[in-house]
């Protein structure tokens, strides 16, 4: 090769990596995501100390609920998510929660509060209240509460799944060395226990919250350091990802365009982080004419989700650098 053309080789290839470097960040926005987790508010209010449970609106923009953990009054505040301002709050009467570990929302707008915590397993009053999502300003209730019991006797949970298609509600134990799915009844009574079922189900240890997507198709389980996807029709683990350090983490919540969820942690002055989603296509996204036979993401290996379950495509950037080297190798051995 002429000396002068080898020496114009490096740059060139330095050139094309940075194309490739911009066509993946280009490739990576116009799909809807975020490059990486971003700290959106903190709530700051001093009456937040120990939020617990994260679910946002289905009906106004901008908005989430939390509630404290135990030891608190029973309220559930209304957060503006991109400020972290409390724009409202909602008591809870008359049969007063204890200890509430959770919230979410189902897909009629009824807000669902989790008084499940139990550390040293033995309460056998844990139950669900159920109220209508309340908004902003301030008011007081008298939720409607369902005792719950569980086929193993008492357990401590953190964690309230609930379809947003179906209605169909179940528990997430928060086990030392592995959960359990358990199954609640498709229709709740409030006037005797109502048994949770044992679905064989073995969850991740020590999970604090989990939520559904909007189709119902998969849910996220987080603990104290990872989110884990599963699939909700198999309760086969899809993948899992390390989450930011945060002082206690204890909540999630998916974002209304399915492509981003956000964490929240127990501790004053908590942060709510946007993380970047990417949810394996169903049935339900494909297109009418059938496609040519590729690997579904949920068939793919779990190492893109470090990267904050965006899938990555670095590997691109990566491999072409990898050919236009080799073929620079190649051209300077023949000469």
């Amino acid at each position: 090769m002429n000396p002068r053309h080898r020496r114009l080789l490096i740059p060139g290839l330095l050139v094309a990596l940075l194309v490739v470097v911009l066509v993946s960040s280009v490739a990576r926005r116009a799909d809807g995501a975020e490059a990486g987790p971003d700290v959106v508010s903190r709530m700051s209010d001093t009456r937040i100390t120990e939020s617990s449970g994260l679910a946002i609106s289905v009906k106004h923009d901008d908005l989430a609920y939390t509630i404290n953990d135990s030891g608190n009054a029973p309220i559930v505040f209304a957060i503006k998510i991109s400020t972290g301002a409390v724009v409202g709050t909602t008591t809870i009467t008359e049969n007063t929660p204890i200890d509430t570990e959770a919230i979410a929302i189902d897909g009629d707008g009824v807000l669902w509060v989790a008084d499940t915590g139990d550390n040293q397993e033995r309460r056998t009053d844990v139950a669900l209240y159920a109220l209508p999502e309340p908004g902003t300003g301030d008011h007081s209730v008298a939720a409607t509460r369902y005792p719950l019991t569980y086929p193993g006797g008492p357990a401590d949970v953190e964690t309230l799944l609930i379809n947003p298609r179906t209605g169909a509600k179940g528990v997430v134990t928060k086990g030392l060395f592995a959960g359990e799915l358990l199954a609640l009844p498709s229709k709740l009574v409030a006037d005797r226990p109502n048994l949770a079922k044992d679905t064989g189900h073995e969850m991740p240890a020590v999970v604090t919250d989990g939520v559904m997507s909007a189709n119902g198709r998969y849910a996220l389980l987080r603990t104290y350091s990872n989110v884990h996807l599963y699939d909700a029709k198999t309760w086969k683990s899809i993948r899992s990802a390390e989450t930011p350090p945060q002082p206690q983490g204890e909540s999630i919540a998916i974002e209304p365009n399915q492509k981003s969820f956000l964490i929240g942690s127990e501790g004053a002055d908590s942060a709510l982080i946007r993380i970047p989603l990417t949810l394996p296509k169903t049935a339900d996204d494909e297109p009418t004419t059938k496609p040519s036979p590729t690997k579904t993401a949920a068939e793919k290996p779990a190492d893109d989700a470090g990267n904050g379950f965006a899938g990555s495509i670095w590997l691109w950037a990566i491999g072409g650098v990898a050919l236009l080297a080799a073929i620079a190798s190649a051209t300077t051995n023949r000469t």
